[in-house]
């Protein structure tokens, strides 16, 4: 059971509302159902105030390994001049950046975004290392919050890595073809984590982004 489902069960147990819960944790109620959907992990002291006010451990909310870890590497939020702008993001050499998205925040290594594609609401992230230049458009005050790197764990996502200055991607690095479709375990401090226990160096991840 996930986290996100140990939280909906005890709160069901109890009879509270998410809005209700919310309240009581002072967050949004879309932040409950965010973490009710598994699109999110609450941070830790909302853990601790959820184990309180259901009565229950945090060993008890915490006893999937996959969560551990993501609560351990979880990244603070930085305040970022681009959030709520859309904007172009350019990377170095032949990496492709992503055109008129919506910044939403950006942590240590990551710039998170939102754009649109065919009808269809698609998040990602770019390696902010790689980043050569951010071309701000116009303003959208109204955007989503608590979207951090966690959002994409359990998700099926393509990544793209740095491609080697000077050479045409496609034809003579083939890192990126293999990571087209894959899942996202969890975030580790300098890895990513796939199914199968593969590992990817974060400095290496130009792009994340959800199929």
């Amino acid at each position: 059971m996930t986290i996100g489902e140990k939280i909906k069960s005890l709160r069901n147990e109890k009879g509270i509302t998410q809005e209700a819960l919310a309240e009581e944790l002072n967050v949004s109620r879309s932040a409950i159902a965010k973490w009710e959907s598994n699109n999110g992990i609450p941070e830790i002291s909302n853990l601790k105030s959820i184990s309180q006010i259901f009565n229950v451990s945090l060993d008890e909310l915490l006893d999937n390994e996959v969560t551990a870890i993501a609560l351990e590497s979880k990244q603070e939020i930085i305040q970022s001049e681009y959030a709520g702008w859309y904007c172009t993001i350019n990377l170095t050499g032949w990496n492709d950046g992503v055109s008129k998205a919506l910044v939403l925040s950006e942590d240590e290594n990551f710039l998170l975004y939102q754009k649109q594609e065919k009808k269809k609401t698609v998040y990602g992230m770019i390696g902010k290392k790689h980043i050569t230049t951010v071309e701000r458009h116009t303003q959208n005050p109204e955007i989503p919050d608590n979207i951090d790197r966690n959002y994409f764990c359990g998700k099926n996502v393509f990544v793209e890595i740095a491609c080697k200055e000077g050479l045409i991607k496609g034809f003579f690095d083939f890192k990126s073809d293999d990571y087209r479709d894959v899942t996202i375990k969890a975030f580790e401090k300098t890895k990513i984590i796939l199914s199968l226990g593969r590992k990817l160096d974060i400095n290496n991840i130009t792009k994340i982004e959800e199929l």
